[in-house]
């Protein structure tokens, strides 16, 4: 069963609906959908319903509801993503595996070793990217992502929740053990990543004084990407 990610105000509706052009193009093109196929509809907010494709041609697509919405289940801890700017592919490539591993929000941040400056579509291509995601893996909770900030602005709000980051010096606190330490119930974390080339000193000293937690992720240097989805995927497991 294909999934759409759909506005509220459609996968809410009373009665049929007419898609917009952007979830016709995605069912003719991509999918390659059938008329009478069954879809599985998500507004990203949490809410999924199932309907019909009742009529479909090359630009026009109709459905037909074949269920009222319902709520699903939000994760468990919500987990935010601070991540220093990467390379265009290494960072389209984390975004989607962000989305795919449930992250809540991310927060792009350019950092003083950022070497690649966002464009103003870059967020945007970035939000587009999580969309895809969010169908492929058919969660019902779209990864919010934040407009780029500096390094300056971005300070304030790693205090608004316990923030680990991965940090050479560290050799024996794991990101496991450091979840297992923190007061229960953890609701809500972050992750730092720093870009390509790593942390300024003075970065790492503001880091601490924002009150985040060193971690190792073992003794070899990661990729940027590699670090994040250890990371989330290490906090996924010790919350398990």
């Amino acid at each position: 069963m294909h999934t759409l990610l759909l506005p509220p105000e459609i996968l809410h509706a009373s009665d049929d609906q007419i898609l917009p052009e952007a979830q016709t193009h995605h069912l003719v093109t991509v999918l390659r959908a059938k008329q009478g196929e069954k879809l599985e509809l998500t507004d990203g907010n949490g809410y999924k319903r199932t309907a019909e494709i009742s009529q479909l041609a090359k630009r026009f697509a109709a459905i037909h509801f074949t269920s009222e919405a319902w709520l699903v289940p939000a994760p468990a801890v919500e987990i935010v993503l601070f991540q220093c700017i990467a390379k265009p592919a290494r960072m389209d490539w984390l975004v989607e595996k962000a989305q795919e591993l449930g992250v809540k929000r991310l927060v792009p941040i350019i950092s003083e070793y950022v070497q690649i400056k966002p464009k103003d579509s870059s967020v945007e291509r970035w939000q587009r990217i999580a969309e895809a995601a969010v169908t492929q893996c058919s969660s019902g909770y779209l990864m919010k992502i934040d407009p780029a900030v500096r390094w300056s602005d971005a300070l304030h709000l790693f205090k608004e929740q316990p923030v680990l980051f991965a940090d050479l010096r560290e050799k024996k606190r794991t990101c496991s053990a450091l979840v297992k330490q923190l007061e229960p119930p953890v609701k809500k974390i972050g992750i730092l990543v720093g870009p390509e080339g790593d942390f300024s000193p003075e970065e790492l000293s503001q880091i601490i004084d924002c009150g985040a937690f060193p971690v190792t992720l073992g003794s070899n240097i990661l990729r940027v990407e590699t670090a994040a989805i250890y990371s989330i995927s290490a906090i996924l497991d010790a919350l398990a």
